[in-house]
């Protein structure tokens, strides 16, 4: 009897798991991308994760893109231990969302030239 990899054990798995679960685009795409990088579909750190982009997005909601931009730079930071970039939402919650930089861009004002 041939074993099973570990990789066709985990997408049996990811099969299973989508049958019994009823998921959205976005879920199914990253429980997908979950599973391909090496874990179990039944490991729901990744519904968690989606769940505090989604919150985060919800609390961003408004916000220009550039606004946006500003706030993952100043929130995101490393973890040492994990050799992992994080969302640090101590930081976050020092920034005062109603008062970001608008960063719009000022016209230049239009030279006449002589001729």
């Amino acid at each position: 009897m041939k074993k099973k990899s570990k990789y066709r054990v985990r997408m049996d798995e990811l099969k299973r798991f989508k049958k019994k679960h009823k998921l959205t685009k976005k879920e199914k795409e990253r429980v997908e991308m979950w599973v391909e990088s090496g874990h179990s579909a039944y490991d729901t750190r990744w519904w968690d994760e989606l769940e505090q982009e989604e919150a985060l997005d919800e609390l961003l909601r408004g916000l220009t893109d550039k606004q946006k931009e500003y706030v993952y730079s100043y929130c995101m930071n490393w973890n040492l231990e994990l050799d992992d970039a994080y969302f640090d939402y101590e930081k976050f919650e020092e920034l005062d969302l109603e008062n970001l930089p608008t960063f719009e861009e000022e016209e230049e004002p239009e030279i006449d030239l002589p001729f």
